[in-house]
């Protein structure tokens, strides 16, 4: 790994668990045993370095969504499900604001990136939905056929961050955790016939340590 590859992947991991504010460029080259002259030698800038950071983090939610995504599996919940436990793991652990600065930063990249990266996920989860709305060796569909997926997906991905900016959560001190977790289990059962419940119950019996969720 190349000292620029080092820079970036101790300092994503020091702003996800302590937030940018409180990580100095100090702590992170004395973290990768460096002079602060040889970081600064390899970013132009604290900002820049943020935004490498940001971008890196941006990049491996997105490899670790589309591995789930392209992953064979019997139910679609499942995929579904999975994807929940991936995006509340990192809620879970990962700092507030290094969250924001990342939405900032992709949000402030390449627009027509964004849009094509914003409607490839949207594809992902209209082509899950779909899935689990046609029946599978005679068994009755999992999710209600007389939802629209492309309205669905779309929800789905809006939950998040409508949490994040809506100032109502912020004001109660809620947790991003607690909350997502609570709107997941409304709209999941939402969507599931009686079969798709089944699948779901089925699947927090399996890992129960997630059994809080639904």
């Amino acid at each position: 790994m190349s000292l620029i590859d080092s820079i970036i992947e101790t300092s994503t991991k020091m702003f996800e668990q302590q937030g940018i504010k409180e990580v100095k460029m100090d702590d992170i080259a004395s973290a990768l045993g460096i002079s602060k002259r040889t970081l600064y030698e390899n970013v132009q800038s604290r900002e820049e370095l943020v935004k490498l950071c940001c971008l890196r983090f941006a990049e491996r939610q997105k490899l670790q969504f589309e591995a789930i995504i392209n992953k064979n599996c019997d139910s679609s919940f499942e995929q579904i499900l999975s994807c929940n436990e991936l995006q509340l793991s990192i809620l879970h652990n990962t700092n507030k604001s290094f969250l924001e600065e990342v939405g900032k930063t992709v949000c402030h990249s390449s627009c027509e990136k964004n849009i094509q990266t914003r409607n490839l996920h949207i594809e992902y989860f209209e082509r899950i939905l779909k899935k689990g709305q046609v029946g599978k060796d005679g068994r009755e569909p999992e999710i209600d056929p007389n939802l629209k997926p492309e309205i669905l997906s779309r929800l789905l991905l809006s939950q998040l961050n409508a949490i994040a900016r809506d100032p109502l959560f912020e004001c109660y001190q809620m947790s991003y955790f607690d909350v997502f977790s609570t709107s997941w289990k409304i709209f999941m059962r939402g969507i599931a016939t009686e079969h798709g419940k089944k699948v779901i119950d089925a699947w927090v019996a399996k890992n129960k340590q997630y059994t809080y969720i639904l």
